[in-house]
């Protein structure tokens, strides 16, 4: 890179830094005291229930009701724990990753109240039944009031992260009724999730077009017609509801949080049974696999800006992953092919500055020319220019590639997954945290030195001891940035000096 090119892409940095630091928000913390979200426990219904009147009872200020002890289901992706009681869960465990304690990731570790509120009529008295099946775990809880029959059915596959979940009510009365369902989920993570100021974390509504996205500090309600999804999500992880009925969602602060509410109604006849049904996703944030669910999950993760870059070299990155089974020699053969193809424009900027810097003896004279008259001055070197064949402008191409690429892989490698956990080699064994002994941010820093030394200059003295500092602010820029994405920079300045070495030689 150029010394233009260098400086910009440190001020970009500070930049998304700097906003990020100050204006994202910090993840929110547990609330301390009990909560609990299910409806009053409901009165016999009898023939002159309306409509209104169970809207009413599902909406009203709900009373505190006391927890039952959970009961602990198991596969082998997923523990969920139920209120037996109530029939809706109290903590869920993802297994297969560890949270920064060291423990299974865990939503609602350490909460008091249940995560996920099934909300309908029927609030508690549910008696609960565990069947065994072949593909997974069917859990049930029925209860009764009046003539009203209430069943919450979670069905757990084998290998999966999705409970398929039903609510299935029986109508023995004489009026048709229609019966509204929210699912509500939050507040907060629970503990052991990681915190980070520069990723969204908290409560998410999101449907074809909009995603909306609630700040911890801000205590304040955001709505949604028809929304997707509804949950909550965290740095790399996702527990969220999903449906094509969702008639409303919203974000509301509540216990000190925000909860993240999906809703629907379905009608009863009398005599009859009906049923609605949507998705619960508790797992991993893995791009590819959020996308072939095909629930519109992927808005979940946030690729930024050049989110069309960062989707697209996420999935080369994967690409090369399954060929060297390393997603640091992955991230190593992205970086090749990024400056394979940027290398024409990459060698036209290199080029442009070294004829600018052999034209710099002429510029000093034109300036010392023409030192009263600034617009002469600006005539002449232009026809210097001209007369040379020299376009000051094309050293500013590599710039208009490298920051968009550059932004869109500082995302994708910051959010993906796919690098949490992910060795490289020796003391780096999770490009997706910062290298623990600064190696190759120090590393990094000198590659960065190297290439400013040998870079052409048409700076003066004073400005090129500026631009040797840039590869101190870069060391330290980098010093807590994930690993896989110093090691994109460090194979980026290592190519870039056998780039620049070469059109040296040939100019020379």
């Amino acid at each position: 890179m150029d010394k233009k090119t260098v400086i910009a892409v440190v001020l970009s940095i500070a930049i998304l830094v700097g906003w990020q630091f100050l204006f994202t928000p910090v993840p929110p913390k547990d609330p301390e005291h009990t909560l609990n979200e299910t409806s009053p426990a409901a009165a016999p219904l009898d023939n002159k229930s309306q409509t209104e009147a169970l809207d009413a009872a599902l909406l009203a200020e709900k009373p505190a009701v006391k927890l039952s002890e959970p009961v602990s289901i198991k596969t082998d992706t997923l523990e969920i724990r139920f209120d037996s009681d109530t029939g809706d869960i109290r903590s869920a465990s993802v297994f297969g990753w560890k949270d920064v304690d060291g423990g299974e990731i865990t939503f609602n570790k350490g909460g008091g109240f249940n995560y996920m509120r099934l909300v309908t009529p029927i609030s508690s008295g549910y008696g609960m039944d565990v069947a065994d099946e072949e593909n997974g775990r069917r859990v049930s809880f029925t209860a009764k009031s009046g003539d009203l029959i209430v069943t919450k059915e979670y069905f757990i596959p084998k290998g999966s992260y999705l409970v398929n979940t039903n609510v299935r009510v029986t109508n023995s009365g004489s009026v048709t009724l229609n019966i509204p369902v929210q699912v509500k989920i939050g507040p907060g993570l629970g503990e052991g999730f990681e915190e980070s100021k520069y990723i969204f974390e908290g409560a998410v509504i999101s449907n074809k077009k909009t995603t909306e996205r609630v700040e911890a500090d801000k205590a304040k309600t955001e709505e949604l017609s028809s929304p997707l999804w509804a949950g909550y999500t965290s740095k790399y992880f996702l527990f969220a509801a999903a449906s094509g009925d969702f008639v409303r969602g919203s974000i509301t602060p509540e216990a000190g949080g925000e909860v993240a509410m999906a809703e629907k109604a379905f009608l009863v006849n009398p005599g009859d049974r009906a049923a609605s049904g949507f998705d619960l996703y508790i797992g991993p944030k893995s791009y590819n696999g959020l996308r072939s669910l095909g629930l519109g999950l992927q808005s979940s993760i946030d690729f930024g800006w050049f989110y069309f870059l960062a989707i697209p070299m996420l999935q080369i990155m994967i690409f090369f992953y399954g060929i060297f089974h390393n997603y640091g020699v992955a991230i190593i053969c992205l970086t090749v092919l990024v400056k394979v193809i940027t290398l024409p424009l990459t060698l036209k900027g290199m080029k442009s500055m070294k004829a600018m810097t052999k034209l710099q003896p002429e510029m000093l004279a034109l300036k010392e020319k023409f030192k009263g008259d600034p617009q002469k001055l600006n005539t002449a070197t232009m026809e210097l220019y001209k007369k040379h064949n020299v376009n000051p402008m094309s050293g500013c191409l590599p710039l208009l590639i490298q920051i968009p690429i550059f932004f869109a892989l500082y995302k994708a490698l910051l959010i993906s997954i796919e690098l949490k956990g992910a060795p490289f080699f020796g003391w780096l064994v999770d490009l997706s945290a910062k290298d623990p002994y600064y190696i190759t941010p120090v590393i990094m820093g000198v590659t960065m030195f190297i290439q400013q030394k040998m870079t052409p200059s048409t700076a003066d003295p004073m400005q090129q001891k500026i631009f040797l500092a840039m590869p101190i602010i870069f060391t330290f820029l980098f010093l807590n940035f994930p690993s896989g994405l110093v090691i994109y920079w460090l194979t980026n300045n290592v190519l870039s000096i056998v780039q620049q070495y070469i059109v040296n030689k040939k100019s020379a």
